[in-house]
């Protein structure tokens, strides 16, 4: 049964390569402790969640109502690391083409990557959702189990739909237009989380309380729209339902999608990035350092997603924007100008950490800068110049208006900016962060404990900023306390 080239025999391998390039296989050296002990606190947490449901239960429409909010956000969250995922085992790993040129079915390789995709989504939301889960079920409340089969029947229906989409834009649009679909739809979707849950700082609580009560489910249950709702609850009949629409919609994909996934798959392995004029004609820098400058500026252009990763690291600027405009208020701390520096000095320390990793991933030749006839410490000396510089620019509009409405927190701001950066960027270079998938062959470079490290360390460089500039650091927490 699990012989060559059976079913079973590739979704295995399938799952194998996943495993491979996961994140924790990629920093299995420092990770392992720490997943242990973080497996732990968040269950403890859920069997503190799950304890508190039990004893104050909430009524049948507000649980559909959340179940609902959860299932779409999910879906969207799952839907845009799909079509990443998608193009990853089409066109990334560049292996698809082999497999179909051998004498296996491609309705059979279609069916395992789309297997594979589902699983890869899926596992951290059942994980996450798992210890909430368990902690009903410790307190009697069995229904909560439910959310291992349903968030897995949403991950299979979406794995669908967005190999569809996937093959359908691969025969319009390049793998990296496609790629970057996913990542457009991922960005809109954390950004709609955060404003979501900024809105009662900006509407009228009576305002959003009607909003919610609108979309209560009603005395019918809400109907066909809040089936997986329902299945996510634990009602038999509708995750049975859940259950039998999610693999029709994957059988369905299956079967009419064989033919159009094979010739995706050999026009994605056909396409080429499209090269610049300008930049094949040979010229170089004035000086090794500028030559090597510009290749780590163009390394983190070329990024795939890094205009949606920065934004995803830089919505501290919206609180931010917020302060410089007047509209956000801190108690007991007036206008809260003092809490813009600690944001901005947070962001650095992340941004700076972000890019020195990039470009520790997308060294795929250090040995050839070895070689050359320059200081050993070009190489690193460019990556720390680039990603400063990267920093920066992205830091200043943000500074010139805090020296705009604030000249006195500039001094403390640039100070803090620059000593956080120091500490991340060298952090960086010793610990990057996982970003980049090693190739098979190839050391990886991420490491969990370097973005647990770089966080703390903006963290301290934060706190310290915050005491230095704000002339009551706690008094935000007295007021909100009482």
């Amino acid at each position: 049964m699990f012989a060559a080239p059976g079913f079973p025999w590739l979704l295995r391998h399938e799952l194998r390569v996943l495993w491979r390039s996961s994140i924790l296989m990629r920093t299995h050296r420092h990770v392992i402790l720490p997943v242990i002990i973080v497996g732990a606190l968040f269950q403890t947490i859920g069997i503190v969640l799950g304890r508190q449901i039990a004893a104050h239960p909430i009524g049948q429409d507000e649980m559909l109502l959340a179940a609902n909010i959860n299932i779409v956000f999910l879906f969207a969250l799952m839907f845009s690391r799909a079509i990443s995922a998608s193009i990853d085992v089409i066109y990334g790993r560049g292996d698809a083409d082999f497999l179909l040129a051998s004498p296996i079915p491609p309705g059979r390789v279609l069916a395992v990557r789309m297997l594979g995709v589902a699983c890869s989504i899926a596992a951290p939301w059942v994980l996450l959702g798992g210890v909430l889960g368990n902690g009903l079920a410790v307190y009697g409340q069995f229904w909560g189990l439910c959310v291992y089969p349903m968030f897995f029947t949403e991950a299979l229906l979406v794995a669908a739909l967005a190999f569809a989409l996937v093959v359908i834009l691969l025969r319009f649009v390049s793998p990296q237009s496609t790629r970057r679909t996913g990542h457009t739809l991922a960005l809109i979707t954390g950004v709609g989380i955060f404003i979501i849950g900024q809105l009662p700082r900006f509407v009228p609580k009576a305002e959003l309380g009607q909003f919610w009560f609108s979309l209560l489910p009603g005395p019918n249950g809400g109907g066909l729209a809040f089936i997986f709702a329902r299945g996510l609850l634990g009602q038999p009949g509708a995750l049975a339902a859940s259950v039998a629409f999610a693999l029709a919609g994957f059988c369905t994909v299956w079967f009419f999608l064989a033919k159009p996934f094979a010739d995706g798959v050999i026009t994605a392995a056909a396409s080429r990035p499209r090269g610049r004029a300008d930049a094949q004609n040979g010229k170089f820098r004035v000086s090794p350092f500028a030559a090597s400058l510009a290749k780590d500026l163009r390394l983190l252009f070329r990024f795939p997603g890094i205009v949606t990763q920065i934004i995803y690291r830089s919505l501290t600027l919206v609180p931010v924007a917020l302060i410089l405009a007047g509209h956000f208020h801190m108690g007991g701390m007036g206008n809260g100008m003092a809490a813009t520096v600690p944001l901005l000095v947070f962001l650095a320390g992340q941004l700076g950490l972000f890019f020195i990793s990039v470009l520790a991933g997308c060294e795929t030749i250090p040995e050839l800068a070895l070689t050359a006839p320059v200081p050993a410490s070009t190489p690193q000396r460019a990556a720390l110049a680039a990603s400063a510089y990267a920093t920066i620019f992205i830091l200043a509009a943000p500074a010139i208006a805090v020296l705009a409405r604030a000249p006195g927190l500039l001094p403390p701001l640039i100070i803090g900016t620059a000593g956080v950066l120091f500490c991340n960027l060298l952090l960086g270079q010793k610990m990057p962060i996982p970003l980049v998938r090693a190739q098979f062959g190839k050391t990886s470079t991420g490491t969990v404990l370097g973005l647990i490290l770089g966080v703390s360390v903006s963290s301290v460089w934060s706190f310290i900023i915050w005491v230095a500039v704000a002339p009551h650091p706690l008094a935000w927490l007295i007021s909100n306390h009482s």
